[in-house]
């Protein structure tokens, strides 16, 4: 492991910073990764709607609702954001919600992140279950799911609804014991 339990071999995490508003925004133009990330599409995001959204997660403020990271390459450079979210401390289960600015995907950037996310929530904050929800046309994260090794539990049918359709939801989980074997 890297001295830096934040940073692997491609991308480290931080805090969100206000800094990150102008970055995040642009990405706001692509609409298909904004259709998987919140299952439809939502109205556009107004700069001071994104002011605010960053005001309330920067450096980790309310990170009882949401522990929000900024990714960033080994260069510095800024690719994008992962959180941990739907904390269910009593029962030791949660989520993490990802983006990935489009030019940077593909390159294992996200697997690498997610996979230090895991590692912190299943060893510090002594979650045992990951879960995660996708829709059923969202291929690139099935593939994530399956490489971090989790496996399918289900299919909430047409449980989602857009572009005019309906479309059944994927859900996946990974406990912290296969967590660990597949890290091992």
């Amino acid at each position: 492991m890297n001295a830096n339990y934040w940073q692997g071999e491609l991308v480290r995490l931080r805090p969100l910073a206000r800094t990150d508003i102008d970055a995040w925004l642009g990405e706001d133009a692509d609409s298909e990764a904004i259709r998987a990330l919140n299952f439809g599409m939502e109205p556009p995001r107004s700069r001071a709607m994104a002011e605010e959204w960053v005001a309330r997660f920067a450096d980790f403020g309310n990170s009882d609702e949401f522990i929000f990271f900024s990714i960033e390459t080994l260069a510095g450079e800024y690719v994008g954001n992962i959180n941990i979210h739907g904390m269910d401390r009593r029962n030791g289960v949660f989520e993490t919600g990802s983006r990935l600015f489009r030019a940077h995907r593909g390159k294992g950037y996200l697997l690498e992140a997610k996979r230090i996310v895991l590692r912190y929530a299943f060893h510090e904050l002594r979650f045992q279950k990951y879960n995660l929800r996708c829709l059923e046309t969202n291929a690139a994260i099935v593939r994530h799911a399956q490489r971090l090794g989790c496996r399918e539990e289900g299919r909430i049918r047409r449980a989602a609804y857009t572009e005019g359709r309906y479309l059944d939801v994927l859900l996946y989980g990974l406990t912290r014991e296969e967590f660990d074997a597949n890290e091992g």
